[in-house]
């Protein structure tokens, strides 16, 4: 009479004891490069999908006001991990003593870009970046990376002058003509053009010869030598949700929608098929999503240096890992 009742309870028991197992998540904070756009629903497809979960992970994904502020959170430990450019990581580590490491390179092409009006200044050709007023942040480094270019092309980067303003008012400045030009990432390209139908003039610097890895996933050093496993399962899981954008844009679209309000799910696709253009490439194809080539960091690092302060003589090697990177290696 005991033995059904014993089994059932030890049932029961066995039950109960495995929950707390099952629902054990490592908490992981992941700070965005921006507020949450249409370009960063990879990261919200691998959460609604469950991959972070499957992975042992409980992932909370936080904004911020630009590349330098996600590093910031990195440093501070308000996030384990962030998206962030190298741009930004060779400045930092330069001059802020950071110790953050690129463990997987997304963007292998180089978003940033200058938008103009065609009725307004129409960039088209770097000579005109000279003497050029450009809205930009505090918390972005693009303007780096126009220095470097711009040095490279022969051109006087000390003639551009960036304006302090808010991300939020920018497009709105630059159709009313408050300022004739804005730094940003070509993904905010469908916004503008909605903004200024037929009137936008995008600038964007990889189209002119600009070679440099952008954003990636980044950690800092202390993280990745207490949590090997942890970031590994985090980069693995993002990458998944890198796969299943690329697969599917418009699913992608309508979840990331979901989770950012106000967010137009027909903008959020029309980022998505530009943030494609910057993650698809012939070293993916073969390599993998995230792939990083040694060659093209040391290259990344060198423009960068030279047009920031402390940075010359900064070895490629200490600013990227990419033993954390899935394998096999997961292709688009």
């Amino acid at each position: 009479m005991f033995g059904p009742m014993r089994m059932a309870l030890c049932a029961a028991l066995a039950v109960l004891l495995s929950v707390p197992a099952a629902a054990a998540q490592t908490a992981v904070t992941f700070s965005l490069d921006f507020r949450a756009l249409g370009r960063h629903a990879a990261w919200y497809v691998a959460l609604d999908k469950g991959y972070y979960k499957a992975a042992g992970l409980d992932v909370t994904i936080v904004p911020s006001q630009g590349t330098a502020q996600a590093i910031q959170n990195l440093e501070a430990n308000a996030a384990q991990f962030a998206f962030s450019d190298v741009a930004g990581l060779v400045a930092a580590r330069a001059n802020s003593g950071s110790t953050a490491k690129m463990i997987a390179v997304i963007y292998q092409k180089a978003p940033y870009a200058i938008f103009t009006l065609k009725s307004g200044a129409n960039v088209t050709q770097p000579a005109q970046l000279e003497g050029l007023e450009v809205a930009s942040g505090a918390g972005s480094f693009t303007q780096k990376v126009i220095e470097a270019f711009m040095l490279e092309k022969g051109l006087k980067s000390s003639t551009v002058k960036y304006t302090n303003i808010d991300p939020a008012a920018r497009v709105g400045m630059l159709v009313s003509k408050k300022i004739p030009a804005i730094e940003t990432f070509v993904m905010s390209q469908p916004g503008i053009a909605k903004a200024a139908p037929g009137d936008d003039q995008t600038f964007l610097l990889a189209d002119q010869g600009l070679k440099l890895y952008s954003n990636g996933i980044l950690a800092r050093s202390d993280y990745l030598s207490a949590n090997p496993d942890t970031v590994k399962a985090f980069v693995k899981a993002s990458l998944q949700g890198w796969h299943d954008t690329i697969a599917d844009p418009k699913a992608a679209a309508d979840i990331v929608a979901k989770y950012v309000k106000g967010l137009d799910p027909e903008v959020a696709l029309a980022e998505i098929k530009i943030v494609d253009d910057l993650v698809v490439t012939d070293a993916t194809r073969a390599n993998g999503i995230g792939a990083i080539d040694p060659s093209v960091m040391a290259a990344s690092v060198d423009l960068i240096a030279k047009s920031v302060e402390k940075a010359s003589g900064m070895k490629a090697a200490d600013v990227y890992d990419s033993g954390f990177l899935p394998q096999p290696p997961i292709k688009p």
